[in-house]
């Protein structure tokens, strides 16, 4: 039993130091041509008012960059959809829209319908960006094959546990992301930052055949993406000047509930790389949890889990470390330890809520049962 710890421990430890030799800003060669592709900022909004401030500011930054933004309400049970009319009604640029479905799917759809720039871009209301933030993405679609271009989100760094945490957890999510478009089976994105071709978009057929998953825009997107145009139409971009940031989730039960959101589509997925990539995580979870019992083996056993648990945080900080500096974004040390025995139990917690399949996101309680049941209603 302590051969399978150590070894466990140690093939984790190649296996982050492996995919984060492939994170390096660096290696995107890039022509400085033509930058003359129009524009469209697309955003869906729920509940948000809170954010509109912040927005308002972050739009501004790259407001000469864009053709159009089109803000989408989606039926706000706050003041979200007022505010934005009153921010910007006398703007000819920017449309402030009511969603005429129901969830972030159908938003975006709509407004696609609407926008009239070549290349459209994804991103969320609680999201700040760099003033070269557009035009580092439309640098990609300088070639033609590139239908799609994803870039880096980070939580915004925080002064407390929680959300020092979840600026890990995303580093951890930017690595396996890279990794996978670096190999050519791309795996994950975030819609918080993302650029694709509008005629591609139509080309695959948008979001049709995804419409009862709540989350996943992104995700299916991207397959779909690969699927029509191959893995070569699709980069992902690990510079800082793409790099949006998020704000953090402010309670433990809201990370938990967004995390079940992101994860619980896994089985929505075909492709068996991408399940077993699924379950590999929670493999290793679980030996982390598990190893807990080794304290009770004697001095064998303590050794073997202060060598594993050694293992763990060293291949974390080589990895995430390399990440979060490239990003200007370090990570204090002591955090990390924190930060590396917290995650097991966390992701333990989130794996049974998947298995439930219920969460509760923006006063939406959205299994897909019930996101059905929603949708009926508002028909």
């Amino acid at each position: 039993m302590l051969s399978f710890y150590l070894i466990s421990a140690l093939c984790y430890f190649f296996l982050l130091w492996g995919m984060s030799r492939y994170w390096s800003k660096n290696v995107e060669e890039i022509s400085e041509g033509n930058l003359s592709k129009s524009v469209s900022l697309l955003i869906s909004l729920r509940n948000e008012s809170e954010n509109l401030p912040q927005l308002r500011a972050a739009i501004l930054r790259v407001y000469d960059s864009l053709r159009e933004i089109l803000l989408v309400d989606d039926h706000s049970e706050d003041d979200t959809l007022l505010l934005l009319q009153g921010y910007f009604q006398n703007d000819p640029k920017i449309q402030v829209l009511s969603n005429p479905g129901f969830g972030k799917k159908s938003a975006i759809n709509f407004a696609i319908s609407r926008a009239s720039g070549e290349l459209l871009v994804t991103t969320d209301a609680d999201c700040i960006w760099n003033p070269d933030w557009i035009e580092q993405l439309k640098r990609h679609f300088q070639s033609e094959d590139i239908q799609l271009v994803a870039g880096p989100v980070l939580s915004s760094p925080g002064k407390n546990l929680l959300e020092r945490f979840q600026l890990l957890e995303w580093a951890s999510i930017l690595l396996v992301s890279n990794f996978s478009f670096k190999i050519g089976k791309p795996l994950t994105c975030s819609a918080a930052n993302l650029a694709f071709r509008k005629n591609a978009f139509i080309q695959v057929n948008g979001f049709q055949g995804n419409e009862e998953n709540p989350s996943g825009d992104d995700e299916f997107l991207l397959k779909k993406m690969v699927r029509e145009f191959g893995a070569g139409s699709v980069r992902y971009t690990c510079s800082g000047e793409s790099l949006v940031l998020t704000s953090p989730e402010k309670t433990w039960s809201s990370l938990v509930n967004q995390k079940v959101r992101w994860a619980g589509k896994w089985k929505s997925h075909s492709s068996g790389f991408h399940v077993f990539s699924s379950l590999l995580p929670v493999f290793f979870q679980l030996i982390w949890v598990f190893s807990f019992l080794l304290l009770s083996q004697g001095k064998a056993g303590i050794l073997a889990f202060c060598v594993m648990w050694i293992f763990k945080i060293l291949a974390e900080r080589l990895s995430f470390d390399r990440i979060l500096r490239s990003l200007e974004k370090p990570f204090p040390f002591s955090d990390l330890i924190a930060t590396s025995f917290i995650h097991p139990i966390y992701l333990f917690a989130v794996a049974i809520r998947i298995v439930k399949g219920t969460y509760i996101w923006k006063g939406r309680l959205n299994g897909r049962e019930e996101l059905k049941a929603e949708i009926s209603g508002h028909d």
